[in-house]
This record gives structure tokens, C-alpha cells and sequence, in this order.
């Protein structure tokens, strides 16, 4: 039953990002093709369009894969297709999986054709080699290889983003049990949510730097060591999956606790 129902929150939520991936990838491909001739007014003036528009675009994707989640989530959960979904032989648990699921699988596609985007759109054979100097640089900084420092470095970021996503979730679970101002309650707790467990982990790591020298230099006007941020970005990375999973289990208690449907 999880394969059905996350196939159909998929499709849901699919239909209008795909429409998003598809014009990005083609003003990316324009983008590209353009800046491979020579350069004159008029090209000059349809390639800064174009990028005005990819840029457009990779917003578009992000804005439309949080509001497509957050709304599957208000509409199957608690109106008026809620009275079907909570008819179906599965458990709450089930449905609520198959959410965090669709977040994470939509977010994380989102994330590969923003990539691939700005790969088409701005990587040259020169920023090709100003960047491969960069990551090498930047490696030999961290002292690790440029492999590990890109990983790093984007799971720390889809983690962040997926916070995002999760705080969002677990504002419309708790702004929904209330009786009245549902949704504006959700997205004041949830903006809430993460306003507070990111200011704890600031604090945490202010804490942290009263221990060691290296992690305070984040927050003196001295040079900031390698050694912390490194620390930073390897912490940020476990901090958000541990958010993230706390959310996950605290969602899905509240909502087994019981659903108020419109």
C-alpha cells in the first residue's frame, strides 16, 4: 500500500515541477549554445534574458516543491480528500511515510536538475578550470579530498532544505489541532520550529567554541581555521539529520494521536 499511495502523492506532486525541470534544463541549453558564438548586442541581450529566466526557474523549483508538499500534506490529511485517505486499509503511520518520502524524493530531484542547470549554464572550458582550482585548493585547505568537500558540503545543504520541509510538515500537524486559524497557525509554529532549533544550534556551537579555540574563531574577527570549518560543516550535517529525524518521529506521534478533519 506504501508503493500505491507514494506513487499517487509522486504524480501530485510531480505535475507542475516537471513542467519547472524541463524549462530550466532548455533556457540552460539556450544559455549555452548562445555563449558559444561570438558575442554581439543582440546575443548579448537574449543571453541575459535567458539567464534571467534560468535563474527564474531554479527559484521556481524550489518554491514549487516546498508549497506542493506542504499543500498534498493539508489537502490528503485533513480536507476534503482526507475523508478517502483515512477510509483506506493503512495505517497513519503508512500515510505519513509516504509524505516524508514524496518530500525527500522531490526535494532531492529538484536538487539534481538545478545542478545539472547550473552545469549547462555556466560551466565553460574557463570556469571549468577556475572552479577544478578552487575544489583543489579548497581541499588541500581542508585537508581532504575534493570528493569528500562536495559531498559534505551538499548533503549539509539538502539537509537544511529538508529542515525546512520538516518543520513546515510538523507546523501544519500541530497548527491542525487547534479549531480555528488552521493554516495560520502552521505556518507560525512551523516558521517557529525552525527559528528555535536553529538558534539552538548556534548556541550549541557558541558552547562548543568556549571549549576550543578553533570553533570560536567563528564568531571573532580573526582568521577562521580550516580545522573549524571543517567541524562546522561536518556538525551542520549531523545537526540537520538529527533534526530531521526528531521531527519525522514527533510528526508522526502527533498524528497518530489523532487527525481534526475539516
Amino acid at each position: 500500500m506504501l508503493k500505491k499511495l507514494l506513487k499517487y502523492d509522486l504524480e501530485w506532486c510531480y505535475r507542475p515541477l516537471i513542467v519547472f525541470y524541463l524549462l530550466a534544463i532548455f533556457f540552460s541549453i539556450i544559455v549555452r549554445i548562445i555563449e558559444s558564438f561570438e558575442q554581439n548586442l543582440i546575443l548579448l541581450i537574449i543571453d541575459k534574458i535567458c539567464c534571467g529566466v534560468v535563474i527564474a526557474m531554479i527559484i521556481s523549483i524550489l518554491i514549487n516543491c516546498f508549497m506542493r508538499n506542504w499543500v498534498r500534506f493539508i489537502r490528503n490529511v485533513y480536507k476534503d480528500e482526507s475523508y478517502l485517505t483515512h477510509t483506506l486499509p493503512v495505517s497513519k503511520n503508512t500515510i505519513y511515510l509516504s509524505k516524508i518520502l514524496t518530500a525527500i524524493i522531490t526535494l532531492l530531484t529538484s536538487f539534481i536538475v538545478i545542478i545539472i542547470c547550473l552545469a549547462i549554464s555556466s560551466l565553460n572550458k574557463e570556469t571549468w578550470l577556475i572552479l577544478k582550482e578552487s575544489l583543489e585548493q579548497s581541499a588541500i585547505y581542508f585537508d581532504s579530498s575534493v570528493f569528500s568537500l562536495i559531498f559534505v558540503f551538499i548533503i549539509t545543504i539538502f539537509f537544511e532544505f529538508l529542515f525546512i520541509m520538516m518543520s513546515g510538515i510538523l507546523g501544519i500537524i500541530i497548527g491542525h489541532r487547534s479549531n480555528n486559524l488552521k493554516i495560520i497557525k502552521s505556518i507560525v509554529i512551523g516558521f517557529a520550529i525552525y527559528i528555535i532549533l536553529s538558534s539552538m544550534s548556534i548556541g550549541a556551537l557558541f558552547i562548543a567554541g568556549l571549549l576550543n579555540s578553533d570553533i570560536m574563531s567563528l564568531f571573532n574577527n580573526i582568521e577562521v581555521s580550516s580545522n573549524a570549518l571543517k567541524s562546522m560543516m561536518l556538525v551542520g550535517a549531523l545537526v540537520y539529520a538529527i533534526y530531521n529525524l526528531g521531527i519525522y518521529f514527533v510528526g508522526n506521534r502527533l498524528l497518530n494521536k489523532g487527525v481534526n478533519v475539516d
